[in-house]
């Protein structure tokens, strides 16, 4: 009767029994939720390098400043558009050379208020347009200077020119005496209520600073290579959810 050698039978079972063994420990590291931790903390680790990096403090720093320049524009808009401001009466207006003239309107208040929208203006649309990572900041930026071409003709009339000087393309200037010698009632129907040019640029500088907020808060979602997390990985899910 010839031997069998059973030695690899049993080196096969043991192998079976081992493999089998460390299934049923992963299955029970699945279910008691240990996998899910780990790799919950592994990825909440990738997200806090990243965030703490100096390219997401950066990024985090560009947002805040469009954030804050838009919230300017928003308010400077508001403050420009407000009907009071245009109210008829007898005013004095004085010019740059200190010289003084009568106006039906309050010039040196409105010329104020439209030099801080100009100014506001430009530190939005200086810090959206260079925003150029497929946010589509820069796309509302540029709608926004798209929208302020439209009425070029109108804001020269009042001495409010758009400037296509290279580095200062899209930004605007305002020429004083010019301003205050012009007409009061085209200043009123471009600034004065709704629909007007001013309170459509309101509108425009708060969708671009609420923009900037949500890009704020997704640099702490982005994982360490600066790809964006919008949500739980299928991994992360799976471990969140009951076996």
């Amino acid at each position: 009767m010839s031997s069998v050698d059973f030695s690899s039978f049993f080196g096969t079972q043991n192998t079976q029994s081992a493999g089998l063994s460390s299934m049923l420990g992963d299955y029970a590291s699945i279910k008691n939720g240990s996998y899910g931790k780990l790799l919950k903390a592994y990825y909440k680790k990738q997200e806090t390098d990243y965030a703490s990096s100096d390219e997401a403090k950066a990024e985090n720093a560009k947002y805040s400043r469009l954030k804050t320049y838009a919230q300017g524009l928003k308010s400077a808009a508001s403050e420009l558009s407000d009907n009071n401001l245009y109210a008829k009466g007898d005013f004095e207006v004085t010019y740059s050379d200190g010289t003084k003239g009568k106006s039906e309107y309050n010039m040196d208040k409105i010329y104020e208020k439209a030099k801080n929208f100009v100014d506001s203006y430009n530190s939005a649309v200086k810090s959206g347009a260079s925003t150029e990572d497929g946010s589509k900041v820069s796309d509302r930026t540029l709608s926004l200077i798209q929208f302020t071409q439209k009425h070029s003709g109108l804001l020269e009339d009042i001495g409010i020119t758009i400037s296509s000087k290279e580095g200062e393309e899209g930004t605007l200037s305002i020429d004083e005496d010019k301003f205050k010698k012009a007409s009061g009632s085209t200043m009123k129907s471009l600034f004065s209520g709704s629909g007007s040019y001013a309170s459509v640029v309101e509108n425009k500088a708060s969708i671009i600073a609420s923009m900037a907020e949500s890009q704020m808060s997704k640099i702490s979602s982005y994982d360490a290579k600066g790809s964006y997390n919008s949500g739980s990985s299928p991994m992360s899910s799976l471990f969140n959810s009951e076996v």
